[in-house]
């Protein structure tokens, strides 16, 4: 008889901005676009921790499948790893003018409507580190003090690092007990 524990797979998910991230200036500082270097680089964090994506960047269109056909025309390796788009938490005040609201929000959002469980009897967050853990890449710092010890900041000019890498997949990989 086989006793073997039935271990569930923990979901881990990277908030990924794009500009500053993996989409950098480039050397004649011209335009910018995606690097291959550092699509390599998510390429390691995606290896090493079978992460999901969610696109929080202005480059994400209005709905999923939008966003994932723009992103692939676009020259993104991983349009079939983003399994969502945050929304774009602004409010127009008139015409040509918007109060902008914090990416951070847009984040705790898209966490607090799409990472629950329902036991078909109450509903009940899951809890970070045991059933799912999470990464925000950004260059931007308006992120939650919620998300200190999640948040990466990278270098707008230098975009995702090796460092940050390795940071990300220790942060996605650790396991509470």
């Amino acid at each position: 008889m086989n006793h073997k524990k039935n271990k569930k797979r923990m979901r881990k998910i990277i908030f990924l901005d794009i500009d500053g991230v993996i989409a950098i200036a480039d050397d004649s500082g011209g335009l910018w676009g995606l690097s291959d270097k550092k699509q390599e680089l998510l390429s390691d964090i995606l290896a090493a921790t079978d992460a999901e994506i969610v696109l929080t960047s202005c480059w994400r269109k209005s709905d999923l499948e939008e966003t994932r056909e723009y992103m692939t025309k676009k020259g993104f390796l991983f349009s079939k790893r983003i399994i969502g788009i945050t929304i774009r938490a602004y409010h127009y005040i008139e015409k040509g003018v918007h109060l902008s609201i914090p990416r951070g929000v847009e984040i705790k959002q898209w966490i607090d409507t799409n990472i629950h469980s329902n036991n078909g009897k109450d509903w009940k967050r899951k809890e970070i580190g045991k059933e799912w853990n999470y990464i925000i890449l950004d260059d931007d710092t308006d992120m939650l003090l919620e998300h200190k010890d999640h948040f990466i900041q990278c270098n707008s000019m230098e975009g995702l690092t090796e460092e940050q890498v390795a940071i990300a997949v220790t942060i996605l990989n650790t396991v509470k007990e």
